[in-house]
């Protein structure tokens, strides 16, 4: 009878483990936050205790009639208006200082606010690019391709012969945008979205400022600027844009 030969003993591989899930990073702050900001001019309350936050990539519609102080609440949203009471957080940073709001005014572009910015109705749509180049300190061909690709999300294409005052009013509009963009920024204001649009218009500026803000430009999909335009109504709506009433402001009691 053959005795049995021991077998050498095998080891086990014990099972892998799945790696453990990465714990999620902190939130980035908002863009922008607003918290109470209120605006005194000498004739009374301009806007008061207005408080909203405005996302990277994203757009933020602010609705109201006029005496809402929509335009004065966008220069100060982009750094350009001073006085403001409340609080205005720019990364999650306080803009207290002269130097907060210098930084805030360099990373933010103001495509039109009532009189104070705007295209002159006598310059060409060549002349107004040149301009706005000179004016935000960007090479002539960094401004035309940044121009084109602007003019590409807005879905136009403007006759650099035509003065300003020849165009029609969504083209307007749209070079109000396309000039802003000349300078790269993180934050585009825009006042005044439904001046002289009608609803189709409308939408389809809003759709526009929508692809803009995601990004859709393909440069690898990084979002774009974040954009706050104002309106009188809130006729035109999309599902990626925030909207925030405005109130008429409030006398101090």
């Amino acid at each position: 009878m053959t005795a049995a030969v021991p077998q050498p003993e095998t080891e086990t591989e014990p099972a892998s483990v799945p790696a453990p899930e990465p714990e999620p990073g902190p939130t980035p702050p908002p863009l922008l936050e607003a918290e109470g900001l209120s605006l005194v001019g000498p004739e009374g309350p301009v806007f008061t205790d207005v408080s909203f936050a405005v996302e990277p990539g994203r757009v933020t519609l602010l609705v109201g009639p006029a005496g809402t102080g929509r335009s004065s609440l966008l220069l100060a949203l982009s750094g350009r208006m001073q006085g403001t009471t409340g609080l205005l957080r720019h990364h999650g940073r306080p803009v207290r200082s002269r130097r907060d709001l210098r930084n805030l005014r360099r990373a933010s572009a103001v495509a039109r606010a009532a009189e104070l910015v705007v295209p002159e109705a006598r310059l060409s749509v060549a002349e107004s690019v040149a301009e706005r180049a000179l004016l935000d300190g960007v090479r002539p061909a960094a401004a035309e391709r940044a121009f084109v690709a602007a003019e590409e999300l807005l879905d136009v294409r403007l006759d650099r012969t035509l003065l300003v005052e020849q165009l029609p009013a969504y083209e307007v509009t749209a070079l109000c945008v396309a000039l802003a963009l000349v300078r790269p920024a993180e934050l585009v204001v825009l006042d005044d979205l439904d001046a002289d649009l009608d609803l189709t218009d409308q939408r389809r500026l809003l759709d526009a400022l929508v692809r803009l803000a995601g990004g859709s430009t393909g440069t690898g999909g990084t979002a774009g600027p974040a954009v706050v335009a104002t309106s009188t109504e809130a006729r035109a709506t999309h599902p990626d844009a925030l909207l925030v009433p405005l109130a008429p402001p409030q006398e101090d009691r």
